[in-house]
């Protein structure tokens, strides 16, 4: 039988894991990750959080796109394809230890991010896109015995 862990012990794991490396490969900036926990996750919620991680990064004058789908896939579809990435640039390096520094760092997160998530209970990915906005906004879910865990992060996608 396997027992779900408490909010505040997957907190401190993330926490933990992006200690030493937090960078999302598939944002064209830095897009650290943001821990947070919650009693409940709608939409709504993940909208409003993601127009605020829009409204902070987007300056004077951004105007939140007022059409933001939800689009949520599951652990395994969003991590497969960033620890093959990982993995393959780790194969193409050609120099020395100092090469393999950053490929490594970047499997060993998505391996770590992915491993702390699906020992969760529904556990989802969640990207909101707009047309002709460069922001979408990144929503790791999964639920604990008592909350709902979430890392989130504003990526760039031009």
């Amino acid at each position: 039988m396997t027992v779900t862990p408490t909010a505040s012990s997957v907190i401190s794991e993330l926490r933990q894991i992006i200690k030493d490396y937090n960078y999302w490969g598939t944002s064209e900036s830095d897009s650290p990750l943001v821990i947070r926990r919650t009693k409940s996750l709608t939409d709504p919620q993940i909208l409003s959080a993601d127009a605020s991680m829009r409204r902070k990064v987007g300056g004077a004058g951004y105007q939140v796109p007022i059409n933001r789908p939800i689009v949520c896939k599951t652990l395994l579809e969003v991590f497969t394809p960033l620890i093959e990435s990982s993995k393959a640039e780790i194969s193409a390096v050609m120099g020395g230890i100092e090469e393999l520094r950053l490929p490594v760092e970047s499997l060993e997160y998505y391996v770590q991010l992915y491993s702390t998530f699906a020992g969760l209970t529904e556990t989802k990915v969640c990207f909101v896109d707009a047309p002709n906005d460069p922001y979408v906004g990144l929503f790791l879910c999964g639920k604990t015995l008592d909350e709902i865990v979430i890392a989130q992060a504003l990526l760039v996608q031009t």
